[in-house]
C-alpha cells in the first residue's frame, strides 16, 4: 500500500513539473511573439516616418499654364537670347465644352497640390487664380528663386486633327543652349516618369516625348522641369474628360505617383 502511495506521489510531482514547464514555455513563446510583433511595428512606423521625412525635404513648384488674359508683350526666349517670344498666352479651349485651358490647368494643379501636400511634400503654386499677369520667364524664375527641386508645368493640348488624343510631356533637347547638361538629363527622366504614371492612372494614350529649345518656361528654368500636356481639348471625348472632376483627380494622382517615383529613383 505504501508503495502505491509513493508511486502516485511521484507521478503527481512529475505531472506538476511538466505542467509548469509547458506553462513557462507558452509564456515564453507569447513573450517572444509579442516582442517580434512590437519590433515589426516599430520597423513599419520607422519606415513611414522616414518616408514622410524624406518627402518633406522636397519642394515641388507647380505652374498652372496660361492665364485669363494673355500678355502679348515679348521677352527673351532664354538667358542671353536675342530671339523674343510672347510673354504668356491664354491657351486653347474645349471644342465641345468651351472650357478655357487656363481654367482646367488650375483645377488640376490645385488637386495635385493637395495630393502632394497630403503625401508630405512642400508645394509652391506659381498662380492660384486665373486673373494674374505672370510671364513664362517669371514663372520659371519664381521656381528658381524658391530653390524648388522640380518644376511641373500643367497644360492641355490642341491639334488641327480632332481625332488626335493622348498625353505627352516636353523637356529640353540635347542641343538646348540655355539649360545645363545635368538639368537636361534630370528633366528628361522627370518627364518620362511622370508621363508614364499619368497614362497608367488614367488610361490615356501615351504619346512620344517632345524635346525642345523653343519653350521660354523651360529655357529659363534652372531646375528639372517638365511641361505635362494632359490631353487634347480639340478632341471632343478628351475635352469632356479634362473637365470632369473624377478624371482630373486621376490626372493629379498619376502625376503625383510620377513625382514619388522620380524622387525614389534619385535618392
Amino acid at each position: 500500500m505504501k508503495r502505491i502511495v509513493w508511486f502516485l506521489l511521484v507521478i503527481g510531482v512529475i505531472f506538476l513539473f511538466m505542467g509548469c514547464s509547458v506553462k513557462k514555455s507558452e509564456q515564453s513563446l507569447q513573450k517572444e511573439e509579442t516582442k517580434v510583433a512590437t519590433t515589426e511595428k516599430k520597423k513599419n512606423t520607422q519606415t513611414e516616418i522616414t518616408t514622410e521625412t524624406a518627402k518633406e525635404k522636397y519642394l515641388v513648384a507647380i505652374d498652372a499654364g496660361h492665364q485669363e488674359h494673355q500678355n502679348s508683350d515679348t521677352e527673351p526666349i532664354g538667358p542671353g537670347a536675342s530671339e523674343q517670344k510672347m510673354k504668356v498666352a491664354s491657351g486653347t479651349q474645349g471644342i465641345k465644352t468651351g472650357n478655357p485651358e487656363y481654367v482646367i490647368n488650375l483645377e488640376v494643379s490645385k488637386k495635385l497640390r493637395d495630393i502632394l501636400e497630403n503625401r508630405g511634400y512642400e508645394v509652391l503654386m506659381i498662380r492660384e487664380s486665373n486673373d494674374v499677369d505672370i510671364s513664362n520667364r517669371e514663372r520659371a524664375e519664381i521656381a528658381n528663386n524658391a530653390q524648388a527641386d522640380i518644376f511641373l508645368r500643367i497644360h492641355c493640348n490642341s491639334a488641327e486633327d480632332s481625332s488626335t488624343n493622348g498625353a505627352l510631356a516636353l523637356c529640353p533637347d540635347s542641343k538646348n543652349p540655355y539649360c545645363s547638361e545635368k538639368m537636361k538629363k534630370a528633366s528628361s527622366e522627370l518627364s518620362e516618369i511622370v508621363l508614364k504614371n499619368l497614362c497608367e492612372k488614367t488610361g490615356a494614350k501615351q504619346l512620344s516625348m517632345i524635346r525642345t529649345s523653343t519653350m521660354s518656361g523651360i529655357n529659363w528654368s534652372e531646375i528639372p522641369v517638365s511641361i505635362i500636356e494632359m490631353g487634347f481639348m480639340s478632341n471632343p471625348d478628351e475635352d469632356q474628360k479634362l473637365g470632369d472632376d473624377v478624371y482630373q483627380t486621376q490626372l493629379a494622382e498619376g502625376i503625383a505617383d510620377g513625382v514619388d517615383q522620380y524622387f525614389e529613383e534619385i535618392e
